[in-house]
């Protein structure tokens, strides 16, 4: 019973906080802005225009995505969480390198993108692929134009050519380098054993 009322309690309050916030918005009177002789992006540009309540663009406005690839760890995690495909991003392995994100907290790179697209046409900027990045890598702008004449010219590239045949030639010479440790590794580990039975013997005697 305790949790029935309980329920209809936070249910009420949720309502009221909901509905607050909306009715705060009639004691504001509507405003037009002359787009795009004012600036929607900037707050100061409208105040040089319009002497009006300043609008501009809220902290939290979901625009077009973009990704600093310099903190880009390629780890997959924003193609995956994305629930309708429009990432895709293919990796290859690299110099293991340490270095802080947008929050501060350090990462670790140990892969390369050789390819980060993002289809701007079907985004449906819901920020899902936002929230996980581990180092905030990906992150929606202010930017909400992206005037084309084709449907391709809103595929976003942010690796050039040059840039994956880069990462994918010392991908290769990583991969080659390791694969001779790990032989290394195993012959040695092979002629341990093969060396066991002659010091049991030799001890036996």
């Amino acid at each position: 019973m305790k949790t029935y009322f309980n329920n209809i309690i936070h249910g009420v309050t949720s309502a009221f906080e909901g509905m607050s916030i909306t009715f705060s918005s009639l004691f504001f009177p509507a405003v037009t802005i002359q787009y795009p002789e004012v600036d929607v992006r900037s707050v100061e540009s409208q105040r040089k225009t319009y002497n009006g309540p300043m609008m501009g663009m809220s902290p939290n406005y979901r625009g077009i995505l973009h990704v600093d690839m310099e903190i880009c760890t390629a780890c997959l995690i924003c193609m995956r969480a994305c629930p309708i495909d429009v990432i895709a991003i293919t990796n290859v392995k690299c110099e293991k390198e340490k270095f802080p994100g947008r929050s501060g907290k350090m990462a670790v790179k140990t892969r390369a993108a050789t390819r980060f697209d993002i289809d701007i046409a079907k985004c449906m900027f819901c920020g899902l692929c936002v929230e996980p990045c581990p180092t905030g890598a990906i992150y929606h702008t202010n930017e909400f134009e992206m005037n084309t004449s084709t449907v391709e010219a809103l595929v976003l590239k942010f690796v050039t050519p040059q840039e994956a045949a880069d990462a994918e030639a010392k991908g290769k010479i990583i991969e080659a380098e390791a694969a001779l440790k790990k032989a290394a590794k195993a012959a040695a580990a092979k002629e341990e054993v093969a060396q066991a039975p002659e010091t049991e013997s030799k001890g036996e005697e």
